[in-house]
């Protein structure tokens, strides 16, 4: 197991943290349950949860394209170089 290898996994491990938690924290699409019942509907609060969810849905894109390119770079590099 070559140098790149060990650098490439470590990135994959970091990026699929990176999406999951990214994934976890984004607020769910349905509305139903308690939310119908909350005072969270004043303006401050809905574009704040616009912003929030539009940053983590775009990192976890970013995150998501990452780890791809890595997973193909190390995959190609694994087959050259051995």
């Amino acid at each position: 197991m070559g140098m790149l290898n060990i650098i490439g996994g470590a990135i994959m491990i970091l990026t699929c943290a990176g999406i999951i938690l990214s994934v976890l924290f984004q607020e769910s699409k349905r509305g139903g349950g308690l939310e119908a019942l909350s005072n969270a509907n004043s303006y401050y609060s809905q574009n704040e949860g616009k912003t929030r969810d539009a940053m983590l849905h775009k990192l976890t894109r970013v995150l998501a394209a990452v780890f791809f390119i890595v997973t193909i770079l190390v995959s190609v590099a694994s087959v050259h170089l051995a």
